[in-house]
C-alpha cells in the first residue's frame, strides 16, 4: 500500500502532527474570533473549532478571547464535515471544575456554596457551578437554630418549609464524596467546623462512655428516629428505642426542642456520634412478667392488632399477648375490650398467650 504523499513528506522532515480523541483535554492557541465560530490551533493537522452551544448568550466568555490568546478545550469530535476538529469550552472548564473538587477532596479545603433548595433528604447547592448535595445529617445543627431553620418534623412537606429559610444562604463546607462519572458531589457543612471545633468535639466524645445518663435537647424528628443534641455532640434516638410499645412516628413521642433524658447505649469514635435510647431509663414490661401474669390469671386489655393468625392484645404499655385463632372464642376487632386468660409466658422470649375459649370454659 502507497504511502500518502503528504505523510512522506511529514515523515521526511520529521514533523510529529498531533491526533485526539473525544474526551481528550487539549491547549491551544486562537488563531481568529468571530460571533459564529472560534478557531484553534491545536497542532493537528486540522485546526480546532468552537461553536454552537459553546458561543450561545448564556456564556460571554468567548467574547473575551483574542488572536494568540491560549486556550483549554475538550475534543468533542475528531472531525467534522469540513475537517475541523470539533471542541468545547464549557466541557473542559466542567472537567477543571470537577477536578477542583477531586482536589478539594484530597487536601479537605473548606470553601462556600450557595443553597438552592431543599431535597429529600438534605440541601442542593451551587458548587462553584456544580450541583452539590448536602444530606441531612451533614448539616450543622448550631446553624440552624440560630436560623430557626432545625431540620425537625416528620413529612417532607414540613422538611421543606423549615430549611426553605436557608435558600438563597452560603454554607461553609467540605466534600466527602465525588465521583465526576455519576455526577455526585457530597458535601458536608459539620464537617467543615474550624479545628478548634472538631478538637472541642473530640475531647467531650472521650468523656462519654457507654450506659452514661445524659440530658440533650431534640433537634430534628425523622420517620426513624429524633436526633439529639447532647452538649455538641450529635445523637440519634432510633424508633426502637423511644419505648418499649409499638412506636409508629417519633413525632408523636418528641418535638424539636424538648429536653429529654438518653442512656448512651454506644461511642461511634469514627463518625462523632452517640447512639442513644429513651426507652431503657424506664422498665421494661417484659421483666418479671410471670410474676405479673402467671398462667391462668384473668387479663382484661384492647385489641390493638389484627393479624392472620389471630389478635394481639395490649396489656400494659410495651406488652402485648397474643390470642391465637384457635383460642378466641368469636371474631375480633381492633379497639374492642377483651377479657382472657394467661395460657403461657415466657419473659426471656417476650411471649403471652392467651384465650377467650378456654375463660369461658
Amino acid at each position: 500500500m502507497n504511502e500518502h504523499p503528504m505523510q512522506k513528506l511529514l515523515d521526511k522532515h520529521k514533523v510529529e502532527i498531533k491526533s485526539f480523541k473525544p474526551g481528550d483535554i487539549i491547549e491551544g492557541m486562537v488563531v481568529s474570533v468571530s460571533y459564529k465560530e472560534v478557531l484553534v490551533d491545536v497542532g493537528a493537522k486540522s485546526e480546532g473549532i468552537i461553536s454552537g452551544f459553546d458561543l450561545d448568550d448564556t456564556d460571554k466568555s468567548y467574547k473575551y478571547l483574542k488572536e494568540g490568546d491560549p486556550i483549554v478545550a475538550t475534543v468533542v469530535q475528531a472531525e467534522n464535515d469540513q475537517g475541523y476538529l470539533v471542541l468545547s469550552l464549557k466541557k473542559a472548564e466542567r472537567e477543571k471544575k470537577w477536578k477542583d473538587m477531586e482536589d478539594a477532596f484530597k487536601t479537605g479545603a473548606v470553601f462556600n456554596v450557595k443553597v438552592i433548595e431543599y431535597n429529600k433528604g438534605g440541601l442542593l447547592v451551587d458548587c462553584f457551578g456544580l450541583r452539590g448535595f448536602i444530606p441531612l445529617s451533614h448539616l450543622d445543627k448550631g446553624h440552624f437554630a440560630k436560623d430557626e431553620g432545625r431540620f425537625a418534623s416528620g413529612s417532607e412537606t414540613e422538611l421543606k418549609e423549615r430549611l426553605s429559610v436557608l435558600s438563597g444562604k452560603e454554607l461553609k463546607v467540605k466534600v466527602i464524596e465525588v465521583d465526576p462519572e455519576k455526577n455526585r458531589l457530597v458535601l458536608s457543612e459539620k464537617d467543615a467546623r474550624p479545628d478548634t471545633d472538631q478538637e472541642e468535639i473530640r475531647k467531650k466524645l472521650d468523656a462519654v462512655k457507654e450506659g452514661d445518663v445524659l440530658e440533650g435537647v431534640v433537634t430534628g424528628v425523622m420517620p426513624f428516629g429524633a436526633f439529639v443534641d447532647v452538649d455538641g455532640l450529635d445523637g440519634l434516638v432510633h424508633i426502637s428505642e423511644i419505648a418499649w410499645e409499638k412506636v409508629s412516628h417519633p413525632g408523636k413521642y418528641f418535638s424539636v426542642g424538648d429536653k429529654i433524658k438518653v442512656l448512651v447505649l454506644g461511642v461511634e469514635k469514627d463518625t462523632g456520634k452517640l447512639a442513644l435510647s429513651v426507652k431503657r431509663l424506664t422498665p421494661n414490661p417484659w421483666d418479671k412478667v410471670e410474676e405479673r401474669y402467671p398462667i391462668g390469671t384473668k387479663v382484661t386489655g384492647f385489641v390493638s392488632k389484627i393479624v392472620p393468625f389471630g389478635a394481639f392484645v395490649n396489656l400494659e404499655k410495651g406488652l402485648d399477648g397474643l390470642i391465637h385463632v384457635s383460642e378466641a372464642s368469636g371474631p375480633l376487632k381492633e379497639g374492642e375490650e377483651v377479657t382472657a386468660v394467661v395460657t403461657m409466658v415466657d419473659g426471656a422470649s417476650q411471649k403471652l398467650a392467651l384465650s377467650t375459649r378456654q375463660l369461658e370454659k
